[in-house]
């Protein structure tokens, strides 16, 4: 890109976003109602009145989509875009597919495998989701039909009166946009969008500003660990998949096991492992005095052995020991699923926007990482910023934490492949004593989607296909850190939609006759006694299950119903005195009222009584030992079910403190 392009995507061109997001509903509405069997309220093209598929609009200009043309022949995707649906198409031009030939050696079309132009094909496509490019500004980013993120950046073109200039994966340069046809959106290219087929190790070792972090990958031993993608022993029947017919997941009963609703509900097709790189270069190491990989593993030395003084000397000359500073060091950078800035934490989008209250509380989210027993900690303060291991209220912060950059903000490398995608940031990130006791010393409130990588690899997470009141169903033995203990049990996750009633919008649903499973918890931070307690709605639909801490009961079994939940929840009053009374009442049952930080600003969760949190349990927890959830359904029914809407684990130093735990 020219250096005197000046970057800037958030300004679009000084155009208020508010103003392009209203631009963008207003065409989206109007596009939606359109798709379906009858066209005659087909949305015209942006630049001319025609009615067009997708395929129809390449097919009408040869001159420039001819080759392309038949690179969607060879893979089967023409005819899919002629049918209805909603897709977003990026058409590299004939000069561009006549640049890939020569940038890969083909003399020909002709040269190219056909699996290759399967690759190519999906590549370019975005099923089930219409992105015209004021949306793509202000929602997730789009996922192409080979589960691969598309990176969109701007920047603005100083020669040309700063005239904005949009790219696909940073150099695919978007040359005609917002082409609308009947079945989604086109936009047409001058570059083939890289398809690579690599592995998150070898992307980055592409890249010469990370040869630090690289070469520490490769001494751990931590870059074979990031080379897995599709499990090959995962099946589905194609009925059951997404994209196939679906099946149905009952609720909404009347108490006698007989469904009122169904849920529709798909499983994946496939099962992928895909990780995520949180990334220094080297000019950040340079600036804090690390030159070198020598000088990254005396760094890293420093900062462990004081976190973890019992491991001090140990383990020094065995790098790819788990226990090993540099390992340690390496390993809190990765993580076992895939996302792009916003799918770690709301930092956009709907639930952004119009579910969390900023005025007490910063949107989070925390993830186990691949250094054992260990948690990490997104937030975002209003501004759409992403901070990981920040302490504080917007930026009133007690701990600055380190910044995810934003995709325009980083080089012109490619940062996302087949299994994983990496991110840059602007501070060194390390798993130390002041992050273990101070900054994670908190009430850790983990959604029900954050709890097992499958969710978020399978996109059960954010706005999942656009599809409303849909769940992502997961067979049993395929479903990370949780266990399936008897074939009758069912395990979904729901997407997330403004109109559910649960935390960030979605849930993990748990039914089947006498259902049994199990969910491991995040590690705790650092040994001590903490209250682990389960958010949940309540519902005439709802079973009651006995709960279990590694295998002890914690207490009586809890019932899920609203007739016989027992939680003390009385509403707040205009006297503070007796709002606490109420507080500690509920306690005294083991119960708590959902959070005031989310719902909305007249409504928050904390205002309805079938919203609330139990206190499973108080227990000494030591940070290095892992620790399982068990529900085990004791009611009759097989439609009768239970959600997990977000699990906490509270340290005695939060909810015993002077000044009283928060009610955020």
């Amino acid at each position: 890109m020219n250096s005197k392009i000046n970057k800037s995507w958030n300004r679009m061109a000084n155009v208020p976003m508010k103003v392009l997001f209203a631009a963008f509903f207003i065409l989206h509405a109007s596009f939606f109602v359109s798709c379906s069997d009858d066209d005659s309220d087909a949305p015209l093209n942006f630049y001319s009145s025609v009615r067009l598929t997708a395929a129809g609009f390449i097919e009408s200009d040869e001159a420039q989509f001819s080759d392309f043309k038949a690179i969607l022949e060879r893979g089967n995707y023409l005819s899919m875009l002629k049918t209805y649906g909603h897709y977003t198409v990026f058409a590299p031009t004939n000069e561009a597919i006549r640049q890939f030939l020569k940038e890969n050696g083909y003399a020909t079309l002709n040269d190219i495998p056909n699996e290759k132009c399967d690759t190519l094909a999906r590549t370019h496509i975005v099923q089930d989701k219409a992105y015209f490019t004021t949306d793509m500004g202000g929602e997730v980013a789009p996922v192409n039909m080979n589960d691969d993120y598309i990176q969109m950046t701007s920047d603005s073109d100083v020669y040309n009166n700063n005239a904005l200039l949009i790219y696909v994966n940073k150099n695919s340069r978007i040359i005609q946009k917002d082409d609308s046809v009947t079945n989604g959106v086109v936009h047409v290219i001058d570059h083939v969008i890289n398809a690579s087929n690599q592995f998150l190790p070898a992307l980055m070792e592409e890249n010469p500003n990370l040869s630090i972090f690289c070469q520490a990958l490769r001494l751990t031993g931590m870059a074979d660990s990031l080379t897995k993608y599709v499990d090959e022993t995962y099946t589905v029947d194609p009925d059951s998949a997404v994209g196939g017919k679906g099946f149905k997941v009952p609720y909404g009963t009347a108490n006698d096991g007989t469904a009122s609703k169904q849920c529709p509900t798909w499983y994946p097709d496939h099962r992928y492992f895909k990780f995520t790189a949180f990334v220094e270069t080297d000019s950040l190491y340079r600036a804090h005095g690390i030159n070198n990989l020598d000088d990254l593993i005396r760094y890293a030395k420093e900062v462990y052995d004081e976190s973890y003084p019992e491991d001090a000397g140990k383990y020094d000359e065995d790098f790819k020991s788990r226990r090993n500073p540099l390992n340690r060091f390496i390993s809190y950078h990765l993580i076992n699923r895939i996302g792009s800035r916003e799918y770690w934490v709301h930092c956009k989008g709907a639930i952004y926007e119009q579910k969390c209250l900023f005025n007490i509380y910063d949107p989070e989210d925390y993830f186990e990482t691949m250094a054992p027993h260990t948690l990490i900690r997104f937030c975002s303060n209003p501004g759409e910023e992403v901070y990981i291991n920040r302490k504080g209220l917007k930026n009133a912060f007690k701990v600055r934490g380190v910044r995810v950059l934003k995709e325009n903000e980083g080089d012109d490398y490619t940062q996302s492949c087949s299994n994983g995608m990496y991110h840059y940031i602007d501070d060194i990130l390390v798993y130390s004593k002041e992050v273990r006791n101070n900054v994670l010393n908190c009430r850790i409130r983990i959604d029900g989607s954050c709890l097992s990588p499958d969710f978020m690899n399978a996109r059960a997470r954010i706005y999942y296909m656009n599809k409303a009141e849909q769940m992502i169903g997961f067979k049993n033995g395929y479903l990370t850190d949780f266990k399936m203990h008897n074939s009758h049990t069912f395990i979904g996750c729901g997407n997330e939609q403004t109109g559910w009633r649960h935390y960030q919008g979605s849930g993990v649903c748990i039914t089947g006759e006498k259902f049994d499973a199990s969910v491991k918890l995040p590690p705790v931070p650092h040994d001590g006694t903490y209250e682990v307690r389960l958010g949940y709605s309540t519902g005439d639909d709802r079973g009651i299950a006995q709960v279990y801490l590694n295998n002890e009961p914690c207490g009586i079994p809890i019932s899920f119903r609203n007739f016989d939940s027992n939680t003390g929840w009385e509403p707040d009053t205009d006297d503070e005195e007796e709002n606490k009374a109420i507080d500690k009442a509920m306690r005294n049952r083991g119960f708590m009222k959902a959070m005031d930080s989310y719902g909305s600003t007249s409504e928050p969760f904390r205002t309805y009584n079938n919203d609330v949190r139990r206190i499973l349990v108080k227990q000494y927890l030591r940070a290095d030992q892992e620790n399982w959830l068990r529900f085990r359904q004791i009611l009759e029914g097989s439609t009768l079910y239970m959600s997990i809407d977000y699990i906490e684990l509270c340290p005695k130093d939060v909810y015993d403190s002077p000044e009283g735990e928060d009610r955020h």
